[in-house]
């Protein structure tokens, strides 16, 4: 697969350096997509899963997922039907117990995940030691009513079902904060491991969290990424904002 040719500089004021994406290696229909240091993954429309391999995509064998992601917990999945996996020895093993529509692994000590209305999130050290046998133990967090839910460097953000943004404090049930966006509705939040939070509204747009660090986690505004196409999904790794567009084709944004 090549590379496309076509370099877009993304003007972006309210940033101080603009964004320069550039088209991934063609993945055909793709859908959701998920990076961690340095392994990208990625699902498509058939819910087939692959790694960036390169300048090319490799197909993982096995169960179809329709959210893969990786982490410090290892290498997770939500098949169609969502039912969760990780992958162990090479092979994804089904996880018994709880269902879940999103996961994520790239949280500081959390795999976390949401049912599309409830959020849970498991401690690392049971998340690594789950080896195909036996069952795992998810706290449930009943604060808020989360269908996205992401952990980076500052703690964990979500998106609630009418699509406000939240800030909890990783597995607690105390500390969360609505944060004020207007009439800015998420779909999903992601929390980078650098401490960056990127957001994608229902429309499409990209959004980046201003004045996030460890003493203000909640940050101060979002800050428009123009992106010129509606995307999907995005995720953020080693200076790299991987997009999804609407239409299924992947670019990679630095700055």
């Amino acid at each position: 697969c090549k590379t496309c040719a076509i370099q877009i500089l993304l003007p972006c004021l309210a940033l101080p350096f603009a964004w320069r994406c550039l088209g991934a290696p063609t993945l055909y229909q793709a859908r959701q997509i998920d990076a961690s240091k340095g392994l990208v993954l990625a699902t498509n429309q058939w819910q087939q899963n692959f790694f960036l391999n390169g300048l090319s995509w490799s197909y993982l064998h096995g169960q179809r997922m329709k959210h893969i992601t990786t982490g410090d917990t290892g290498t997770w999945g939500v098949s169609s039907n969502n039912q969760l996996y990780k992958m162990v020895g090479g092979n994804f093993t089904r996880v018994p117990g709880l269902s879940l529509s999103q996961v994520d692994a790239g949280g500081d000590g959390l795999l976390v995940g949401s049912t599309g209305s409830r959020a849970y999130c498991l401690r690392t050290a049971y998340a690594r030691a789950f080896k195909g046998a036996g069952s795992v133990s998810w706290s449930v967090l009943s604060s808020y009513s989360l269908k996205y839910y992401s952990c980076g460097l500052y703690g964990c953000w979500g998106v609630d079902t009418i699509g406000r943004s939240v800030n909890p404090n990783s597995c607690s049930q105390t500390g969360w904060q609505v944060i004020s966006s207007g009439s800015l509705k998420m779909k999903m939040v992601e929390a980078a491991s650098n401490g960056l939070v990127f957001g994608l509204s229902t429309d499409g747009k990209v959004y980046l969290r201003a004045g996030v660090n460890a003493g203000r986690t909640h940050g101060t505004f979002w800050s428009n990424i123009p992106m010129g196409v509606a995307m999907r999904h995005l995720s953020y790794d080693l200076g790299r904002l991987w997009v999804v567009s609407n239409a299924g084709n992947i670019m990679f944004c630095m700055h």
